[in-house]
This record gives structure tokens, C-alpha cells and sequence, in this order.
């Protein structure tokens, strides 16, 4: 639900006799992106390869912001197996992989969490941009963002400082994904996780339907941990018994943040009210009257307003995703 630690994208030296045909060759047939490497991040995840060329590959691969790299979104093994079977491995003279940053989603202060793990590995604190265009740089580089993991970051979605570790990138990354907890606990100081309950109605009982919703929301914003779902009833009308959905959330946003995007759930793209989506923290529940501007919005126009703030923060292809969920909804309904 949510991630703490991922790697970069793929990076690559291409020694070749030839500048220009290996060029030539990779927008064309592999249908690479050609541009600079700040901007080439932004672009990617780590299901990238980016892809840099020299004519001699014992320069130091120390690059501008200007100097050109090539994207291509397939994984490396499979961009050299068609180099080999498409007979192009003669433009190649040698290869050399550059360092792959890890990447350590953090909350509150992001100093504690880089000493906390330099007490666990020797290294040292540097400057992120001089790092990041030094390809040849032997060790592992930490870098930190406060933003979702799920999503393509830059440069400028990274922190300014870098940990650098004479440590091999595939051991780290498995150490820090067992030790992210700890780490992350480190920069918290006296910010506390929230625990909050989440209930779902519908009196169409399309629950299936608003449970893939809402999980959808909450893994693609990386909100927090399901720690627990069970079902239940509740009587809102004297004797007569409604089922509800709960599921128990460990969250660091607080708990009216997450009823604010929820909010932004309850109704389809014509504004029909499809279900609610109550939040409690303890034993209060957080009221959708407290994001209303003024006293003649109702329910369903404050609703409008979070959906279109949530849909600002989704992908277009969450986006389609959630609509298409909707439609079968309303055909529930019928």
C-alpha cells in the first residue's frame, strides 16, 4: 500500500564505432526518446532503460545537463537481445553499466533517516546533481523523495542530498527494504501513524465494485497500510440493519485528508451519489460538513470539488480506470 524503497531506471554506457549509426539505430528501430538526461528522468521508472553513447568508453562519463541520453521503456535484457538478433552488435565495442540509484520515500525529518542509515553502512553525504551525471561513479547513491514511489520522478522530485555507499546496489536494496520501517520511524520525531477506519455503504450492495475503488486510490497515492477488513451492520433507520464494510488503515496523512479524497469517490462523473465512504479516527467520525465553503453546499457539491482535486493527483490511465469501474456501477443499478 505504500512503498518506501524502489530503484531508478536502468542506466547504460554504449562504447560504438560508429556515433552516428547507433543513433540512428535506436530511434529507429528501437524507437528511443532522445533528450537530456534531466529531462529523460521525469520520464521514467525503473521498468526504463536509459541509454548513453561515447566513442570511447574510458572517458570519464561525467555528463551535462545538455548531453543527450537515450529512453526506451523495456528492460535491458531485452534491448541487448535485439541488438544481438537483429545483427547490430558489431556497432558495439563495449559496454558499461552505470550506478542505479535507490530511492527512499521519506516523511518528516529527512536528516535523522540519511544518519540513521549511515550508522548501519559507512558513507557519505553529497550533492545529488553531481552525483546523478557522474556515470562512471563505482558505489551505490541513496536519494530520497517525499513523493509516491509509484510515480516517475526527476530530479527536481528528489532531495538536494544523495547518500553514496561502497556497498553492492543489489544487497543495499534488499537491506533497506527490511530496515525501511526503521528508518522511516527515525525522521517521524513526534509525528505518530494514524489509525483510521474507513466504512463503506451502499444500499445496491455493489461493494466489490467501491472496495476496488477506493484500494485503487489508496495504493496508486501510497497512503498508508490495510491492517485489517471485516464486515458488519449498522442501523441507520430504527430496525432496519445496513451491511458496512470496514477496513482499519495505518496512515501518516491526517485522517481528514484521507476523508477529503474519499469524499471525491462518493459520486460518478455526472455527480450521482454511488455510495459513501464514512472515516472514523478513534471513535469520531470526520464530517464532509467540514469541507464545505460556505452553508448552502451540500453533500454531493462538495463531493464534485474533492473528485476533481483527486483526479488532479491520479494518472490518465487511473483516471480511465476508475470510470470504467463506475460505468459498471451504475449498471448495477438498473
Amino acid at each position: 500500500m505504500i512503498s518506501l524503497v524502489r530503484k531508478s531506471t536502468k542506466y547504460l554506457i554504449i562504447e560504438t564505432y560508429d556515433l552516428a549509426a547507433m543513433e540512428d539505430y535506436l530511434i529507429t528501430s528501437l524507437k528511443a526518446f532522445k533528450d537530456n538526461i534531466y529531462t529523460v528522468s521525469a520520464k521514467t521508472n525503473e521498468d526504463y532503460t536509459v541509454i548513453y553513447i561515447t566513442d570511447d568508453i574510458n572517458k570519464p562519463s561525467v555528463i551535462s545537463e545538455e548531453s543527450p541520453v537515450y529512453m526506451l521503456p523495456q528492460d535491458l535484457d531485452h534491448i541487448l537481445c535485439r541488438i544481438v538478433n537483429e545483427k547490430n552488435n558489431h556497432l558495439i565495442k563495449s559496454l558499461k553499466l552505470a550506478p542505479r540509484l535507490l530511492i527512499f520515500r521519506y516523511f518528516g525529518n529527512i536528516s535523522k533517516i540519511i544518519y540513521s542509515i549511515l550508522k548501519d553502512y559507512e558513507g557519505e553525504i553529497r550533492d545529488l546533481k553531481e552525483t546523478f551525471f557522474n556515470l562512471d561513479l563505482p558505489s551505490s547513491v541513496i536519494t530520497f523523495t517525499d513523493k509516491p514511489l509509484i510515480n516517475n520522478l526527476g530530479l527536481d522530485d528528489l532531495c538536494e542530498k544523495c547518500i553514496v555507499i561502497g556497498h553492492p546496489t543489489k544487497g543495499l536494496y534488499r537491506n533497506l527494504k527490511v530496515n525501511a520501517l526503521r528508518y522511516l520511524n527515525e525522521g517521524l520525531e513526534n509525528k505518530n501513524w494514524y489509525e483510521v477506519e474507513i466504512r463503506i455503504y451502499d444500499i445496491y450492495n455493489a461493494y466489490h465494485l467501491h472496495y476496488r475503488r477506493l484500494m485503487h486510490v489508496l495504493e496508486n497515492l501510497e497512503l498508508g497500510l490495510v491492517l485489517g477488513e471485516s464486515w458488519s451492520k449498522d442501523y441507520a433507520v430504527l430496525l432496519m440493519s445496513v451491511g458496512v464494510y470496514s477496513i482499519r488503515f495505518f496512515t501518516l496523512y491526517e485522517p481528514k485528508h484521507i476523508k477529503k479524497i474519499l469524499l471525491g469517490l462518493e459520486i460518478s462523473s455526472d455527480n450521482t451519489r454511488i455510495c459513501d465512504y464514512d472515516v472514523y479516527h478513534g471513535r469520531k467520525k470526520i464530517s464532509w460538513i467540514d469541507f464545505a465553503q460556505n452553508r448552502k453546499e451540500v453533500r454531493t457539491d462538495v463531493a464534485k470539488r474533492c473528485r476533481e482535486e483527486l483526479f488532479k493527483m491520479l494518472s490518465p490511465s487511473s483516471i480511465e480506470y476508475m470510470k470504467n469501474i463506475e460505468k459498471e456501477i451504475m449498471k448495477s443499478r438498473e
